[in-house]
């Protein structure tokens, strides 16, 4: 698939690396600046502010515990105003890390939803049969983990670090005018741990993509256990509890390998943790024996130890942010990989112009396989169709007829022959263009749970507004009833799962589902077993549709319902993969082939006539 060209040829991204880890750190920057840069400057701004009180403080405080130390009284008229100051500083302290805190919570949101629409562009543009392998569905996986948590732990960590790089440079500034020796050692002491956290994130991201597929197949457990579809099956057959056990070996084993992962890691984090005590403990004990000899006053002593102690849990809640942040990027590096997809994509999207309102439809050779199958679900299919022309595929479970139907509707890539619009191969077209021309109704059809309007609507998105048309649509496939007996008429949500919402019988969503693509009024018609779910009545007033509608359109329809398919201007017949037969009604029951076996197997069980 040339649209898929993009996804598949991209080289395997790199785990970690100088450039790479340099490109998603940039990436990761910009996408927080693009969502908010008002916000990042506000939260900067509050820092500065945090970072100038802390300092004060340290130098306030050192200037009263001096003067408490002379030995002198102290009148608390010159006590005041370093009280009022100091007060003033502790008030601004609050307020401006208040401000960095809620600041932070639209910022967020706001990546979350840039990245998502980043994954969205690849994931709504990427071909059809990227959907039909695993490996797409866990890079999409990994890019969608990443776009939530991780991009908001990239945002955090980012702001963490800057603000606590700026509070911590105040309060060295402060302490290089005490005890300066003691502030490298400081920082030195705290090196072990990040080396340790570092290391921690790269083992836990690998594990993480390790287990990618086993995530997927615990989420799709517990979505078989609690959507309301499955639940009567589940019941009835009384597998929930197989389920479970499942869903509980899934969790095991996960649960083991992280708890592996944990004993290693805490192996780690005990020894970094206890070379940064010790040079803590060192420091502060050396602090206090400088004040002991007199080296150093009172308040110098005492700004040193609190200092220390601030440098030290600034050093920590940076290497906290820092782990995050480092975490963060490695699974950004999956985001980063999925969306720098779209260009490919999107350069190797076909621009050509198809017919608007094509007169001629032509398969000509058309084969496709899956991709990892070792067979052809679909080989050498020619046939040729004329506007007021109505074919029906017919076959056995298996033959090809839906993926044919998808082929023709430019959702899967033909690998051999082509699809022409009256002598235009499609394959050279913007598929936006050639679909906008094709009305499908799917065999697994979507159940849109929006309102009624909305869910037929969607139809052509551009005349959603066209009242008149959406009632038409419905008011063709029988559907109007449904809406008449609703109070809130075309406005009615569908779905339990929401309040007020409304359910449907299989049949009326299929009925919706045929309205949405009459809706369309597109010039090629697909349907894919249209009258699976309707009662007799409704598919004859189907079929009487089709025929009406077949008179300036191209109308193709896969039935396994022979009592349909005669009513066809053409029958097209299809076995593992291959056209075998190809004719009228009458011509294929006088041939005596596979066609006329089928329609008497059908014709001896419901008293048909040939």
């Amino acid at each position: 698939s040339d649209v898929s060209t993009g996804l598949r040829s991209l080289a395997p991204m790199k785990e970690r690396g100088g450039p790479s880890t340099y490109r998603t750190l940039r990436t990761a920057f910009t996408l927080v600046w693009a969502s908010g840069r008002r916000s990042v400057i506000g939260i900067l701004i509050a820092t500065a502010f945090t970072s100038a009180a802390v300092a004060g403080q340290l130098l306030i405080g050192r200037t009263v515990l001096d003067l408490l130390a002379t030995g002198d009284t102290v009148d608390a008229s010159e006590l005041a105003p370093y009280l009022v100051v100091l007060g003033a500083l502790l008030m601004a302290s609050a307020l401006s890390q208040a401000a960095a805190t809620e600041l932070r919570v639209p910022l967020a949101e706001e990546v979350h939803r840039r990245a998502m629409n980043e994954i969205l562009d690849v994931a709504t543009e990427v071909g059809l049969e990227e959907y039909e392998g695993a490996e797409f569905h866990d890079r999409l996986g990994r890019a969608r983990t990443a776009a939530g948590r991780q991009s908001s732990a990239v945002v955090f960590g980012l702001v963490t670090i800057i603000s606590t790089a700026m509070i911590a440079f105040g309060v060295v500034m402060v302490l290089i005018t005490v005890v300066p020796v003691l502030v490298p050692i400081s920082v030195a002491g705290y090196l072990p741990i990040a080396y340790v956290n570092m290391r921690n994130n790269r083992e836990r991201y690998a594990l993480e993509r390790s287990q990618t597929e086993l995530l997927r197949e615990r989420a799709y457990l517990e979505y078989t256990m609690t959507d309301r579809i499955e639940a009567k099956e589940i019941r009835s057959y009384g597998v929930v509890a197989t389920l479970r056990e499942w869903h509980q070996e899934i969790w095991n084993v996960r649960l083991r390998e992280l708890r592996r992962l944990m004993k290693r890691r805490l192996a780690l984090s005990t020894i970094g943790s206890f070379v940064n005590t010790a040079v803590l403990v060192a420091t502060l004990s050396f602090a206090v024996i400088l004040a002991g000899r007199g080296s150093i006053s009172i308040g110098d002593a005492a700004v040193a130890i609190v200092g220390l102690q601030q440098l030290s849990t600034r050093l920590r809640t940076a290497g906290v942010a820092f782990t995050g942040v480092h975490n963060g990027i490695t699974f950004l590096r999956d985001f980063e990989h999925f969306r720098d997809a779209l260009p490919g994509i999107r350069e190797a999207r076909p621009t050509a112009v198809p017919p608007v309102e094509p007169h001629t439809l032509t398969v000509e050779g058309v084969g496709y396989r899956y991709p990892g199958s070792e067979e052809d679900a679909v080989h050498s299919v020619s046939f040729e169709l004329r506007r007021g022309q109505i074919m029906a595929i017919v076959g056995a479970n298996g033959s090809g007829k839906s993926t044919l139907s998808k082929l023709i509707c430019d959702l899967l890539p033909a690998a051999r022959g082509t699809i022409s619009w009256d002598g235009i191969d499609i394959a050279t077209c913007d598929p936006d263009l050639v679909r906008a021309a094709i009305a499908p109704v799917f065999q697994d059809y979507a159940r849109y749970m929006f309102t009624i309007r909305q869910a037929i609507g969607l139809g052509d998105p551009a005349r959603m507004d066209d009242e008149e048309r959406i009632r038409q649509a419905a008011d063709l496939v029988g559907f109007g009833d449904v809406i008449d007996a609703l109070p809130e008429g075309l406005d009615a949500r569908l779905g339990k799962m929401f309040t007020d919402g409304t359910d449907l019988s299989i049949g009326q969503w299929q009925r919706l589902a045929i309205a949405r693509a009459l809706f369309r009024d597109a010039p090629i018609v697909v349907l894919d077993e249209p009258s699976a779910s309707l009662d007799p009545r409704a598919e004859a007033d189907l079929f009487d549709l089709l025929q009406r509608m077949g008179d300036d359109r191209i109308v193709i329809f896969v039935s396994h319902r022979f009592a349909t398919v005669r009513s066809a201007d053409v029958v097209m017949v299809m076995d593992q993969g291959e056209v075998v037969e190809i004719g009228a009604h009458d011509e294929l029951i006088e041939q005596g082939g596979l066609y006329r076996d089928l329609f008497n197997l059908q014709a001896d069980r419901y008293g048909l006539t040939a």
